[in-house]
């Protein structure tokens, strides 16, 4: 038998009418004995991986599976569909790493998928099994049928697998057995673990060698090369020393020549920068090369030090079952940060970034679920226009998300990926593709414009540049300097580095002089939740430009689009949305003031704070409750409810508790129950379910009021009264109208509308109906409880 190892072999092989080994009778007894299904577990589901013309398949379909089988020869999947009724039979690259895209359709994953004589003629197999496991049920086996080397003649030993390599694919598993079948080994794999990659030192190395090179080498795919070293059973990169005299583009190439068989030129090494850290008492320094422009295919050799290389996906890494050398670790972290979890601590010295222009690659799973992903916003009718819709499809969401598999990057989900040590509360993230649709949209981007984003990460940034095309600009502000790395690594990655300029700074202040346009930015996109409309980005707004903006009135974040129509900002359009916090200039408090021992606390948003003396004891004392007649649909939007009674109300505020402690306040599920404090009195808003449909699980709940203190029931009246309000006037008719003035602008200036006071800003919330008529400014209701009487 001769050895074949690519698909066009398999294709020819297929195609000339060969065929391949049949099942031995060895094998049937060990398949039927080990993998039958279960009494009424006919119909799960398995995957036969290089079906060849589809024996194995059909013989799991007879014995009860409903069988899907791959095979990366076209020929041998065209013999298995004509010869294999029942089974669904696809030609799929089985090298692609697009393995994902078997997953079956619904929850769940296989619960069998088989591998039969075909996994030594695979290069990256490590990648190819965790792939293969990623598909799996939580009950489900992987059967891997491989010949032994030791029971073939050397000249066979590139269709077989020895005992190492077998070992190797067994890391990771929880449960694994070992079956010897004539001259094969059958393999079964079952619960993949979870745990993080560690990572590893090698023997302590000569003084000669604590200068060195790491080589970061990926292909046409995205998938970056690692090797296997046996003897300290660690995956590293390709690297090495320097020699006297030699620049780091000249090891990089030489190394990655001398050890793995690929050939580069010395200009298309981007260096990234020098690690320096500590291993065995000496200092060891290592330079990082980043290397997309090569030629060869990974060969072993020196036997000596790696026996095997492999393209991996940069996010699999994070669950090798074997460690990763600690050098090569802390490398892979350079190039994509964040991409490892708590990776031994090294020294990074960045590098300006270079003229070396990276080739973006990435995997076919990757192009598909960003085309699925559009073509949801699409239907949902977020991406309503060819623009948008190019955008998305364009901008490679991934990329700026390492330490996420492609199926949680291209979800309609916010991620983290920052958080606060102390709270674990998400400090930085990736937007919700739906929240960015809707905001560039607001943003009223066109060809040619001038943007600042106030918010780093770089996905949002590179969908700007690309709706604003190349004679447009984008100045991304961030002021985490760990963000502000990952932006400029991945705009480098993606190639939007001369696109997109990055500047590490607080936001709240604006963009540095230099980079104003001199109209002012025709947009300035704010994508993190702040407290006030800061006085900068007014001033660095273009006439008739548009500000977006996750603005935070009384303790509601509202996605607000504002028009610049001078002397006043004017809101476009209004809906509520959620963003990680200002940090910097622009951060506020949400300490919540205790009321006594109570385990209650008032948020004063933006009411000044009054004294809270004897609210503990109104609490204690028990209050009065009234029901508004006011129902809402469970999971109603109330947002407008919300709005209206935070910028209405004189005295308004957020109690907060825990809403499962018992006491003698109804607090919500949700955060918080809005407030009023009348002096020594307040009232809360509660709600209380009314009906209920088995049928459908549609609820009906209504709104009340809890008092409590010496004038708890006028509290009560005066809160009931403005939820009914805006039941009978505004609920489902009316949006509200945000008009922005620098702060200190008088009343006689403003519209009629409540006003709420802010550091820079003055914002007036204007509702239709109430306040379509001029109305005097004397005497009208603020957010703050000031006017001009006053």
């Amino acid at each position: 038998m001769s050895t074949t190892h690519t698909a066009q072999d398999w294709h020819a092989h297929y195609a000339a009418g060969r065929d391949f080994r049949p099942l031995s009778d060895t094998e049937k007894t060990v398949l039927t004995k080990h993998l039958a299904l279960p009494e009424g577990a006919e119909g799960a589901r398995a995957l036969e991986v290089a079906c060849g013309t589809g024996e194995l398949a059909r013989f799991l379909a007879a014995a009860g599976y409903q069988v899907d089988a791959v095979d990366w020869a076209q020929s041998a999947v065209d013999k298995a569909s004509a010869d294999s009724a029942g089974v669904s039979c696809h030609h799929l690259d089985l090298t692609s790493g697009d393995l994902s895209s078997l997953a079956p359709a619904g929850s769940g994953g296989y619960r069998l998928i088989t591998m039969r004589r075909a996994l030594a003629h695979l290069p990256d197999r490590t990648r190819t099994v965790a792939e293969l496991a990623a598909l799996l049920d939580e009950d489900g086996t992987l059967c891997v049928i491989t010949p032994h080397a030791d029971r073939h003649p050397e000249e066979l030993r590139g269709i077989c697998l020895d005992d190492a390599e077998i070992d190797l694919l067994a890391d990771g598993w929880q449960h694994t057995e070992r079956i010897e079948a004539g001259d094969l080994t059958v393999l079964l794999l079952r619960g993949p673990k979870s745990d993080p990659v560690t990572y590893s030192e090698k023997r302590t190395p000569k003084p000669s060698a604590m200068a060195g090179v790491a080589v970061v080498v990926t292909n046409d795919r995205g998938q970056v090369l690692l090797g296997w070293n046996p003897s300290r059973a660690v995956w590293e990169l390709p690297a090495g020393k320097v020699e006297p005299g030699e620049a780091f583009e000249a090891t990089a190439v030489r190394e990655l020549a001398e050890e793995a068989g690929l050939h580069a030129r010395p200009e298309s090494v981007l260096l990234l920068g020098t690690l320096c850290d500590s291993t065995h008492g000496f200092t060891r320094i290592t330079e990082i090369a980043r290397l997309t422009d090569y030629t060869g295919k990974p060969t072993v050799r020196e036997p000596e030090l790696i026996t095997r290389w492999e393209w991996h996906t940069p996010f699999a890494v994070r669950n090798l079952p074997q460690p990763i050398f600690t050098a090569s670790a802390q490398a892979l972290n350079v190039v994509w940060p964040g991409l490892l979890p708590d990776v031994p601590p090294a020294h990074h010295t960045p590098r300006p970034t270079g003229r070396v222009q990276l080739t973006f690659a990435e995997p076919a799973t990757a192009i598909r679920l960003r085309e699925q992903l559009v073509q949801d916003l699409t239907d949902a009718g977020w991406t309503d226009t060819p623009e948008l819709r190019r955008a998305f499809v364009t901008v490679p969401r991934h990329a700026f998300l390492p330490e996420q598999s492609l199926p949680r990057a291209y979800a309609n989900e916010a991620v983290a990926t920052v958080f606060d040590e102390d709270t674990g509360r998400s400090m930085s993230s990736v937007s919700q593709p739906e929240m960015q649709a809707v905001m560039l949209r607001r943003a009223n981007l066109r060809p040619g414009a001038n943007v600042l984003e106030i918010g780093g990460g770089g996905y949002n940034a590179c969908l700007i540049a690309e709706l604003v095309g190349p004679h447009g600009s984008v100045v991304c502000m961030e002021i985490d300097p760990y963000v502000h790395a990952r932006t400029e690594r991945f705009l480098a990655e993606t190639g939007y580095a001369d696109r997109v300029r990055a500047v590490l700074g607080d936001g709240t202040n604006g963009a540095p002089g230099e980079l104003i346009p001199a109209d002012g930015f025709d947009a300035i996109i704010v994508t993190v939740a702040s407290n006030d409309v800061a006085r900068y980005w007014t001033n660095q707004l273009a006439e008739g430009g548009h500000l977006v903006v996750p603005l935070r009135i009384g303790g509601f974040t509202r996605a607000v689009g504002l028009r610049n129509e001078d002397p006043a900002l004017v809101s476009t359009e209004i809906s509520p949305c959620g963003f990680v916090p200002m940090q910097g200039a622009g951060r506020w408090d949400e300490t919540a003031a205790p009321l006594g021992d109570t385990g209650y606390g008032i948020r004063w948003e933006d009411t000044p704070p009054t004294a809270l003396d004897g609210l503990d004891r109104a609490l204690a004392a028990g209050g009065t409750e009234l029901w508004t007649g006011v129902t809402v649909l469970g999971g109603e939007s109330v947002e407008d409810l919300q709005l209206w009674l935070a910028t209405s109300l004189a005295g308004f505020c957020r109690m907060e508790g825990d809403p499962d402690r018992p006491g003698p306040v109804r607090l919500p599920k949700r955060s918080g129950a809005e407030t009023i404090i009348l002096g020594r009195s307040l009232a809360c808003l509660m709600t209380e379910r009314r009906e209920h449909d088995e049928a459908d699980g549609a609820s009906t709940w209504e709104f009340g009021v809890q008092g409590f203190g010496p004038d708890g029931k006028a509290a009560a009246d005066t809160l009931a009264a403005a939820v009914q309000t805006w039941d009978r006037d505004l609920r489902g008719r009316a949006t509200p109208r945000l008009t922005v003035v620098p702060a200190g602008t008088p009343d006689s200036a403003l519209p009629a509308g409540d006003i709420v006071e802010k550091k820079d800003s003055r914002i007036v919330v204007s509702w239709p109906g109430r306040d379509e008529a001029p109305a005097p400014a004397v005497g009208r209701n603020t957010a703050s409880g000031r006017s001009d009487e006053q």
